[in-house]
Parts: structure tokens; sequence; C-alpha cells
């Protein structure tokens, strides 16, 4: 394929990010994938030739301009909770400054490029809410759509069930409350929850433009070609 992609993607070690980046390893729309992070990581899955790790410290993104250059692709999974966090504070910086700062300089440095940016927020985002998770994804949502990109892809899945383990104190809270989805679910199916692997499905799917999936578009003012795919539609697309 002559006009492969090269694709960046934020927040790779995340549960959504780990299936993501395996799924956009396979496939051949991509010439290349980075990860930009704190750390590099282990990976030693097919294809693993193909990915690039670049260490950023997203404290100082300023000194990492030039991680975020050449890229026609960005996916961001980057996310935390509070509790993740240990504060409110930390919270904010992590899961919002995080997302807009580099989203900011992505633009910034690929001035010529016509950037599709896919990000991963939440079931119930909005900048009005009373609860600081929804919030504080509404906010980035519309931070994001202010900076201009050609084109803008949210995804906004519910609950996130995943396959890996966690602590003791954190599996019995996980538990219970997989154990009163299931009970909702076995009445609504996939009403409530999706797995990450038809979370990160569906996000190449999108940016590779196999989606058969009717979504309302706008363009915004600034020229953005603006969608968003709610719960239910990221399980038609991923599953």
């Amino acid at each position: 394929m002559s006009t492969r992609k090269n694709a960046l993607i934020l927040g790779a070690t995340g549960a959504v990010g780990k299936t993501l980046l395996k799924d956009l390893l396979n496939c051949e729309y991509f010439k290349s994938i980075t990860s930009t992070g704190r750390r590099e990581f282990a990976y030693d899955d097919p294809n693993k030739e193909s990915l690039i790790q670049k260490v950023v410290d997203f404290e100082k993104l300023d000194e990492h301009k030039d991680a975020f250059v050449g890229y026609d692709t960005v996916f961001c999974t980057l996310g935390t909770t509070k509790a993740q966090a240990g504060s409110e504070e930390n919270f904010v910086k992590i899961d919002k400054d995080y997302v807009l700062n580099s989203a900011k300089l992505v633009k910034e440095q690929n001035p010529n490029r016509e950037i599709h940016y896919l990000y991963c927020s939440s079931k119930g985002a909005n900048a009005n809410s009373p609860f600081l998770y929804l919030k504080t994804k509404g906010e980035i949502e519309n931070g994001l759509k202010e900076i201009g990109f050609k084109k803008l892809s949210i995804f906004r899945p519910g609950s996130l069930r995943i396959n890996e383990q966690r602590d003791q104190g954190r599996r019995r809270l996980e538990e219970i409350s997989l154990k009163i989805i299931s009970v909702v679910e076995m009445v609504v199916p996939k009403k409530i929850s999706v797995h990450v692997d038809i979370v990160g499905k569906a996000m190449k799917r999108v940016a590779t433009n196999e989606a058969n999936v009717e979504v309302n578009k706008t363009t915004l003012e600034n020229g953005t070609v603006f969608e968003i795919y709610e719960h239910m539609q990221i399980h038609e697309i991923g599953g």
C-alpha cells in the first residue's frame, strides 16, 4: 500500500492501549506505530519490529517536541482514575492536561498534515456533569475540538471489562461490580459494559475506514470533521 500511514499511540500500556497496539501492529494500513510514554515497555508479540518507542516526560513536553513529528493518525487512550492518581489535582493533570497538552503539540509539530485524532473518552462524558470523572472527560472532548485536527473521532465506552489480574482489594470490588453488571446485561445485553478488546478494534477500524456504522458527523467552525461513537456503536464496530 503506497499510502501507508504513520501512527502515534499515547497510552499504549493501559487496558485499551495494549489491545489497540496489537491490532495496529497487525494492520497493513500503517507503516509504523510509535508509542510515547514515561518509559519503554517489553513487547514480544508479532510485528514488534514495526513498533517504535519514545520516552517522553509529560511534565516537560517542550523538551520532547521531536517525538511528536511525522504522524497522520493519533490514538489517545491515556487515562486514570482519582483513586489511581491519589488526588483530584493529580487526576486532572494526568487525565486531562497530559491529553490536551500532547494533542496541541501534535498539531503544532505537524502543521502540514491532515491528522485524524482518535480519543477514548467515556460514556456520559459531559463538561457540565457534577461528577469529576465525567466532567473531566467532557472538558477533554471540548478541548480537543478546539485544536483544529482534520478529523476528530471520540469513543464513549461504558464500563470496561479486562482480563488482567488486579490486587486483592480491587479484585473484590470489581467482582461485585461485574456481578451487578452481569445481572443487568442478562436483561439488556451489552447495555453497560464492553471488553477492552472490542474498544481497541473499534478504534482501529474507524481509523482504517473499516467501520460500517452510521454516525453523525459535523464540521466545526475550525474545519474539523467531528464524530462521536457511543457505547452500543463501539460494540457494533468492534464486536
